[in-house]
């Protein structure tokens, strides 16, 4: 059974916090707005979850290897409806076994509860079965009656049916089988590059609940074309790999 554990950093009160939740996923949208939002709100580095099942790798940032899964946080007034009052952002950039997703949910709730957290929220990217047009739509699905509540007046639509898998289809159903309060927004993206366009729709949204400063996503939406022409050019020179070289894929949604 996989076993994670906390490393503690620096200690942080984090009662009260709105958690973001940024696993690789479908146009790599969660990846691009945590560490937006990281960068932007200069959010400190005050732990990390730890794992022999994760990824077998260091994160070099200014110098220091770091954890694949790393938990960063900052006193920031945020959340639906602006109920928090501490931003918590639990990263990585590296994928997940699918032997990790159900212990990773596990512990994210469990730390959530212990440090009496007040909300995760989860960001999922969906298969685009073809070209995304300028009105990328941004869905959004909670896990009880409190975290529906808290998404009423926001840019994002809910998901009635449909099925939200990997660690965000985990985290949802737990939340609602204990009824901690975890919400999910999820948004059309490319599978083949990152999306920094439908990072930038999240965004939208995701500014609404962090009132402290106003994110600008016009350099998102400027650098994607760019991103996604650079990506594109180099995937049709990578030789393709077998099926035994492949790592696992990011998990989607299908409605």
């Amino acid at each position: 059974m996989t076993e994670i554990h906390f490393h503690e950093y620096k200690k942080k009160d984090v009662e009260n916090a709105m958690v973001v939740i940024s696993f690789p996923t479908v146009g790599l949208i969660s990846t691009i707005v945590a560490n937006y939002i990281v960068s932007n709100l200069k959010l400190e580095r005050i732990g990390a979850l730890i794992s022999d099942d994760f990824y077998p790798a260091a994160v070099v940032q200014d110098g220091v290897p770091t954890p694949p899964v790393r938990i960063f946080a900052g006193d920031n007034v945020c959340g639906p409806a602006n109920s928090c009052d501490q931003l918590v952002v639990i990263a990585s950039e590296l994928p997940l076994k699918t032997t990790s997703f159900a212990p990773l949910a596990n512990t994210i709730i469990k730390w959530c509860r212990e440090h009496k957290c007040k909300v995760v929220v989860t960001i999922e990217g969906t298969n685009s079965p073809g070209p995304i047009d300028d009105e990328v739509k941004v869905y959004h699905v909670g896990s009880n009656e409190e975290a529906i509540k808290q998404m009423e007046g926001m840019a994002s639509e809910p998901l009635e049916s449909g099925m939200v898998s990997g660690l965000s289809g985990l985290l949802l159903y737990k939340g609602n089988l204990e009824d901690f309060s975890v919400l999910c927004l999820l948004s059309e993206a490319h599978v083949e590059f990152p999306d920094s366009r439908s990072a930038a729709t999240v965004l939208g949204v995701i500014d609404k609940m962090i009132p402290q400063i106003k994110m600008d996503p016009e350099p998102l939406l400027k650098e994607a074309e760019i991103i996604e022409e650079q990506v594109k050019k180099a995937m049709s020179q990578i030789k393709p790999m077998s099926p035994e070289e492949l790592p696992d894929t990011p998990p989607g949604m299908y409605g």
